[in-house]
C-alpha cells in the first residue's frame, strides 16, 4: 500500500472519530430550537506528531473537586484525537512566611491520578482534540493537606509515551497551569528554567523519562510528598551538583540566571534559608550551631544575609570589574622566514586608557603570545612557539602598539600562502575590583584567552575551521571559565595550536583513540570518561547529541557532518602507523569490533601506513554524509 493511501486511511479514521458526535446529532429530528453557545474550536486531525502542545481552556472547582478542560495539538496546530492516557498532578503553593517566619514559599502536594485503561476520576475525550478531566475527590484533606482559600493551585498534565489507536507514537509532554479559584494567580514560584538545565543536560528527564519540566519536578519534590528531606527539590539539586560540577560552585547564577520570565528568579539571594544554604554549605549544622551561630529557624537569616550581600559573595563581581579594565589587542601580524612579527596593544576598554608595554606593568603576572603555522593542515608542529611579554622587550613601539617577534615557526615548502594562528593568554593581579601590583595578599586573575588568524603579510579573518566555540563549551563550563595549563581557556581556537594531529596515540592500547592528546580525539575521550585519569567523569548530557559541543560551519551545517574537512589528518600512533581520519574519530565512540570491521570494510584504515591512511579509500560519505541513508546528522540524537 502506498504511503499516500495509508495516510488517507489514517485521516479517514481520525475524521470518523472526530465526527461521530456530529453525525449522531444530525440524525435527530425536531425543530432547530434556539441558538446555542459557540462551540469549541475543532480543526484538522494531526497525521504526524513530532511534539504535543497543551492549551488549558478551563480549570476550576465544583463542590471542591477540581476539573480541567484542555486542547491538544501537534507542531502544526492540528488537533490530536484519541490520546489513550494521561496523568494529572495537583499541588498548591503557600506564600513566603506562611509556614513560619523567614521560610520560603513552598509547594504542597495533593495527589496524582493516572488515567489509562481505568481512571480514578472522570476522563473524557471529546473527539475534537479537546479533553476534560475531573479529579476523583475534593482536594480538601487529600494527602493530609488543607485546601487554602486564595492559594495558588498548580495542575500538571503528563501526556505521551504511548500511541494513538492507529499506532502513531506520542512524544512525552509535560504541561502545567497555575491558577486561583478567582482566576489568574496573584503569585507563583518559578526559580530556574528547564532551558538553563538543558543547556548542559541536553534533555533532562526522570522517572522513566516521564517528567521533563522543572514545574513538574517541584510539584512532587516537596516536604509534603517525599519522606526524605534530602529529596526536596532545592536541597536535592544543590547536593547532586556538589561533585563533578563543571564550573565554579560559588556562582549561583550558573543555574539561577536572571530571567524576567521567571517570577522568582532572584529568590536564591533574596530569601536565604538553612535548607537551601545548608545543601551547599554542608559543614554547617544551623540548629546545632556548628559552623554558624545557632539558628533553629529561618526567622533571622535575612538580618545578616541581606539580598545584596548574598548576591555579592556568590558572584565574581570584583574579579569581573578588574578583568573588565584590561584587554589585549593584537593589531597586526606578518611573517618572514619562520619569524612572525605581531603588534600588541594593552588597553582599558572602559576608560580608553592605553597601557604601556607588558614589561612595564606591575599588575601583569603573566602574558604570553603563541603562534603556529599551517591552518589548512591543522598545524605543522605539535608545539606552538611562544614568548612571555612581561619578560620580552618590544622590537618597536608606536602609538601604544608594541611589536614583538616570535621565531622558529615551521613553514614547509609550498605552504607559504597558508595561514597561521596567534593565541593570547595571561594573568593579572587585582584587589577589590581594581588592578594592583602583584604581590602577597592579592588575587591573581586569569584573563579570557583569545586567538587571531594571520598570513604572511597581515591579520586575517580566515584561518583554521571552527568546530566548537567557546559559547558551546560554555553551556556547561561557563564563559571561558575552564582553565588548562594555568591560563588557557580559549577552547575554540587556542588549544589546537598544540593539541593537534602531531600528537601520538598509544599503539598498544585497546583503543588508541582514547590515549592521544590530539584535540578532536582528546575531547571525545574525556567526555566519555575514557581518557586516563578522567574515568569517573560523568557527562551530564546525551553523549550522542553532537550539537551540545559542535557548532555550525560557514554553510550553516553542524560541523560534525560528513564529509570531513580535508584539513583533518590521520591519527598518528606511537609505533609509526596511522589510522585514517574518519575511522579515527568515529571509533572513539563506536569502538566495538563490529563497528571497526564495518569501517574497515568501507575503506577505513586502522594502524596502517601513512600512505594507506591518507589514500582516500574511506567511503563513509556514501551512506553517512548529508542526505545519505544513514546521515550522521540523522542517526545521532541531535537537537
Amino acid at each position: 500500500m502506498s504511503i499516500s493511501k495509508r495516510i488517507s486511511i489514517k485521516r479517514l479514521c481520525r475524521l470518523t472519530l472526530a465526527g461521530a458526535t456530529l453525525l449522531a446529532l444530525a440524525a435527530c429530528g425536531g425543530s432547530d430550537g434556539d441558538p446555542g453557545k459557540p462551540g469549541d474550536p475543532g480543526g484538522e486531525p494531526a497525521m504526524t506528531i513530532q511534539s504535543l502542545h497543551v492549551e488549558f481552556m478551563d480549570v476550576g472547582f465544583t463542590d471542591g473537586i477540581a476539573s480541567v478542560k484542555y486542547r491538544v495539538t501537534n507542531q502544526d496546530d492540528e488537533v490530536v484525537v484519541g490520546i489513550p492516557s494521561a496523568t494529572f498532578i495537583a499541588a498548591q503553593l503557600v506564600p513566603e512566611g506562611f509556614t513560619g517566619a523567614g521560610n520560603a514559599s513552598t509547594w504542597q502536594y495533593f495527589g496524582s491520578e493516572n488515567c489509562a485503561s481505568t481512571c480514578p476520576g472522570s476522563y473524557t475525550d471529546l473527539k475534537t482534540g479537546i479533553y476534560t478531566y475531573s479529579f476523583s475527590a475534593p482536594f480538601e484533606g487529600m494527602n493530609g493537606q488543607s485546601l487554602i482559600e486564595g492559594a495558588t493551585q498548580r495542575l500538571v498534565i503528563k501526556l505521551g509515551g504511548d500511541s494513538l489507536p492507529d499506532g502513531t507514537p506520542l512524544p512525552i509532554t509535560n504541561a502545567h497551569k497555575d491558577w486561583q479559584s478567582a482566576g489568574e494567580p496573584a503569585y507563583t514560584r518559578n526559580i530556574v528554567s528547564i532551558d538553563t538545565c538543558n543547556s548542559c543536560h541536553s534533555n533532562l528527564a526522570f522517572h522513566g523519562s516521564r517528567y521533563n519540566q522543572v514545574e513538574t519536578c517541584v510539584t512532587c519534590h516537596n516536604a509534603t510528598r517525599v519522606s526524605n528531606p534530602a529529596n526536596v527539590f532545592a536541597p536535592m539539586v544543590h547536593s547532586k551538583h556538589l561533585a563533578g560540577f563543571p564550573q565554579p560552585l560559588a556562582d549561583c547564577e550558573t543555574c539561577h540566571k536572571p530571567d524576567e520570565a521567571l517570577a522568582d528568579n532572584q529568590n536564591w539571594h533574596k530569601i536565604p534559608t538553612m535548607e537551601a544554604c545548608g545543601s551547599c554549605h554542608t559543614n554547617i549544622n544551623f540548629p546545632a550551631g556548628e559552623g554558624h551561630p545557632a539558628q533553629p529557624t529561618n526567622a533571622n537569616c535575612v538580618a545578616c544575609h541581606n539580598a545584596d550581600w548574598t548576591a555579592e559573595v556568590h558572584s565574581d563581581k570584583a574579579a569581573d570589574d578588574a578583568l573588565a579594565a584590561f584587554e589585549v589587542q593584537l593589531t597586526s601580524a606578518s611573517m618572514a622566514a619562520g619569524t612572525v612579527t605581531v603588534g600588541v596593544k594593552l588597553v582599558n576598554p572602559q576608560s580608553g586608557e592605553v597601557y604601556g608595554a607588558a614589561d612595564s606593568l606591575d599588575f601583569v603576572s603573566d602574558l604570553r603570545v603563541y603562534a603556529n603555522w599551517g591552518g589548512s593542515m591543522d598545524y605543522t608542529t605539535r608545539s606552538a612557539r611562544s614568548i612571555r611579554l612581561q619578560s620580552t622587550a618590544a622590537v618597536a613601539s608606536e602609538n601604544g602598539v608594541n611589536s614583538y617577534q616570535i621565531t622558529g615557526l615551521t613553514v614547509p615548502a609550498g605552504t607559504e600562502a597558508d595561514t597561521g594562528t596567534l593565541a593570547v593568554q595571561g594573568r593579572i593581579c587585582a584587589a577589590d575590583g581594581k588592578l594592583v601590583a602583584c604581590g602577597d595578599g592579592v588575587d591573581v586573575l586569569v584573563i579570557k584567552s583569545s586567538h587571531r588568524f594571520f598570513d604572511s603579510s597581515m591579520l586575517t579573518t580566515a584561518g583554521r575551521r571552527t568546530v566548537v566555540t567557546n559559547e558551546t563549551c560554555g553551556n556547561c563550563h561557563g564563559d571561558q571559565k575552564l582553565n588548562f595549563h594555568g591560563a588557557r581557556n580559549d577552547l575554540e581556537g587556542q588549544c589546537q595550536l598544540c593539541h593537534n594531529h602531531n600528537m601520538q596515540a598509544d599503539a598498544t592500547a585497546a583503543n588508541p583513540a582514547h590515549t592521544t592528546a590530539d584535540f578532536k580525539q582528546l575531547i571525545h575521550a574525556l567526555h566519555r570518561g575514557k581518557f586516563e585519569g578522567f574515568e569517573t567523569l560523568n557527562y551530564p548530557g546525551n553523549i550522542g547529541n553532537c550539537a551540545q559541543c559542535h557548532t555550525n560551519n560557514t554553510d550553516g551545517v553542524l560541523s560534525v557532518a560528513l564529509p570531513l574537512s580535508t584539513a583533518v589528518q590521520p591519527m598518528a600512533l606511537s609505533d609509526g602507523s596511522f589510522t585514517s581520519p574518519t575511522a579515527a574519530i568515529c571509533s572513539n565512540c563506536h569502538e566495538s569490533d563490529s563497528a571497526k570491521n564495518h569501517m574497515t570494510q568501507q575503506g577505513g584504515v586502522f594502524a596502517g601506513t601513512k600512505a594507506d591512511a591518507t589514500a582516500g579509500t574511506e567511503s563513509c560519505n556514501t551512506c553517512h554524509s548529508q542526505g545519505g541513508m544513514a546521515d550522521v546528522l540523522k542517526v545521532h540524537p541531535i537537537h
